[in-house]
This record gives structure tokens, C-alpha cells and sequence, in this order.
């Protein structure tokens, strides 16, 4: 069995046994769930916070609020609260105080409260993970699958790989890729200010455009092809020579967004004239492939965070 992501074959199977204990909105293709309790609205989303020893305390305080935020912000609304479970990785010294500081204040900026809060040791990390952030919003969603048409066109936003160059290049003079840059805040800012027209919004994280695309064919029943010229249109620098691998590059940062058919060329012309990076996703009956060819990869980043 692989090490990473479950297969989406296998989480099909989990959520079918289990539909009598998870709430309707928890479904593959959608980064986050909602639930309307009589007047209240709740949107939820939780991830795994980072340590790793390569990064300043800074970079890890950010990208650890980073993370759940980016699949959060694809309901086009910002959290209310957070939930954390803290663990010391064993090798740590007092900069772990440092680094639990950097993230109440990355919540502070945004103006989210923390609810609950745990921390155990359970003997399974080195660096690396260090527990989990569950975040709450208070607010109805703005993009859903539930705004989702037959007829919707699909376009990726942002950088191929920015993940993977930042992770790679991590240190490296003359990097241009920053922790702040792998967040999707700026986008979605610039997608509420057109939300008539733009139905649905997926975050791209591990396993890049390729599984971003599995998980929503899943959701709309429908296939699609991406062209590699398209990608390394919008590749992130010093990933270039990974070529087909792309496709299942780490690219946290860029998303995926479904549009009203009828309204291709203004939302292309808004994207443009705010210097977002976009390209058109084929549409096709059924499967995922890259230039017409059933598309398989490893994501590249998997070599570095070991």
C-alpha cells in the first residue's frame, strides 16, 4: 500500500459504509463541509500543521495555518474559529514555543479565535507533522458543488509546482518562491468580486492538478484533459525538467474553478487584467489524461519531505 494520500477507490468504500455518521456535504471533490443548523450556518475544514527542520519558525507558523485555510477559502468565506492539537516533535528545543507564537499570531492577522486546543505525545513523529488544525466559519458558502452546471467550463489558476520549487529550491539562493506565495487568499479575493459567474472553487495541493481533477471527475461525472504545453505555460521556476510530472506536482497556491458556460470571455478577461495565470481545462467523457494519454505520476515532493 502506498505511503500518502488514500487511493480515492478506497475513500469511495469508507464513505459508503459510513454514510449514517457523516453529514451530506462531507463528499469527495469538496475541500470543505457545510452544515445549516436552524439559523446557523457552519462550514468546517481541518488539516495537519508542519515542523519541519529545514524551515525558519516563520515558514512553518504560516504554512500550518496556510493549509487548512486554502481549503477553507474555496467556500469563498474566512473562518471564525480554530481548533488545534499540539505535538513536540522530540527533537525540538524552545523554538516549538516560538513556532505555537507564529501561529496565533497567523490566526490573529485573520481575526480567528481559538476554541479548543489539546496536546498529547502519541509517539509517532519526528519532525514533520505536529498535530492538526480544525478550523469553523460561521457563514454560508459562497462556491459549492451544489452551484455546479452540466455545462460549467473549468480552469486552473496559479502556479504548476510552486509547492515542489519552494520545498526544492528550499534555502537555495535565488529561490522565488515564498511561503506566502503557496497560499490561495489573493485569488479567491479576486473570485468573490465575480462569484456570479464562478460556480465552484477546488484547492490543488499533494499530488497536484491530476488528483485535484480525480476528485472532481468524481463529483461531476465527467473526464478531462489537460494539454503540457498548458502547463508549463504556467509552471513555477526550477520545476521545469520534471515535464509530464507536473500533472502530479504539489502546487498549493492555484486552485481549480468551474464557470458559467456563458460567461467564459469575461471571466478570462477579468483573470487577465489582474495578471492571474489561467489556462482552459478540457472537458471529456470520462477519465483523466494528459495531451489525449490516460495520465499516472508520483508526486515529486513526496523525495523532499523524506
Amino acid at each position: 500500500m502506498d505511503i500518502g494520500k488514500v487511493g480515492l477507490k478506497e475513500i469511495r468504500r469508507i464513505l459508503t459504509r459510513n454514510k449514517d455518521s457523516i453529514i451530506w456535504s462531507n463528499v469527495i471533490g469538496s475541500d470543505f463541509s457545510f452544515l445549516k443548523s436552524g439559523p446557523t450556518n457552519l462550514v468546517f475544514k481541518i488539516e495537519p500543521m508542519v515542523f519541519y527542520k529545514h524551515m525558519t519558525i516563520q515558514e512553518n507558523a504560516l504554512l500550518s495555518v496556510t493549509y487548512p485555510l486554502n481549503d477553507f477559502l474555496t467556500s469563498g468565506t474566512w473562518p471564525s474559529f480554530a481548533m488545534i492539537d499540539f505535538e513536540r516533535p522530540s527533537k525540538s528545543g524552545e523554538e516549538f514555543y516560538d513556532y505555537i507564537d507564529g501561529i496565533f499570531d497567523n490566526l490573529r492577522e485573520r481575526n480567528i479565535k481559538v476554541a479548543s486546543g489539546h496536546t498529547g505525545s502519541y509517539g509517532n513523529i519526528d519532525y514533520g507533522v505536529a498535530g492538526t488544525m480544525a478550523l469553523v466559519g460561521l457563514r454560508r458558502p459562497m462556491f459549492s458543488f451544489r452551484r455546479v452546471e452540466e455545462a460549467d467550463s473549468y480552469y486552473f489558476i496559479g502556479s504548476i509546482g510552486n509547492e515542489l520549487s519552494f520545498f526544492k529550491h528550499r534555502g537555495n539562493e535565488g529561490s522565488d518562491i515564498s511561503a506566502s506565495e503557496l497560499s490561495v487568499e489573493r485569488y479567491v479575493k479576486e473570485l468573490i468580486k465575480i462569484r456570479a459567474i464562478v460556480h465552484y472553487v477546488h484547492d490543488i495541493s499533494e499530488g497536484g492538478l491530476m488528483r485535484a481533477l480525480e476528485e472532481i471527475s468524481d463529483l461531476v461525472k465527467s473526464g478531462f484533459n489537460v494539454r503540457s504545453e498548458d502547463l508549463l505555460e504556467v509552471s513555477a521556476k526550477g520545476v521545469e525538467k520534471y515535464g509530464a510530472g507536473l500533472f502530479s506536482a504539489s502546487s498549493s497556491g492555484s486552485l481549480i474553478v468551474s464557470v458559467d458556460s456563458g460567461r467564459n470571455e469575461e471571466f478570462e478577461r477579468v483573470m487577465h487584467r489582474k495578471s492571474v495565470p489561467i489556462f482552459n481545462i478540457e472537458r471529456r467523457k470520462r477519465g483523466i489524461t494528459l495531451d489525449g494519454k490516460r495520465a499516472s505520476g508520483r508526486d515529486g515532493i513526496l523525495e523532499f519531505l523524506s
